[in-house]
């Protein structure tokens, strides 16, 4: 994973603190052959996008004052959906 320890240790305490679980980190960051790239994180916990979307807010904008500047797309479960980016980010997402 291309994160040092720091780094998730914020994503983890970020996730935490404002849906209550450990994001998964997916995407090019879990792959060490690969440069670049935003960090993805899924939170893997359903709740409605009204909902969700303040949490969402919060804690981008927490990671964005702790990490500086960075791409940073968050992604949440929804209630009885399973999109394609859920099964993506289930499938080689690893906990922050």
């Amino acid at each position: 994973m291309r994160l040092s320890e720091h780094q998730r240790r914020i994503l983890r305490e970020a996730g935490l603190r404002h849906f209550g679980v450990v994001p998964l980190v997916f995407g090019s960051r879990v792959d060490d052959a690969r440069r670049g790239g935003d960090i993805d994180l899924y939170i893997d916990k359903p709740m409605d996008a009204a909902l969700a979307y303040p949490c969402e807010t919060r804690m981008w904008v927490e990671l964005q004052k702790r990490l500086g500047e960075q791409k940073i797309d968050i992604v949440t479960a929804r209630p009885g959906e399973e999109r394609p980016i859920d099964r993506t980010a289930r499938a080689q997402g690893l906990p922050a």
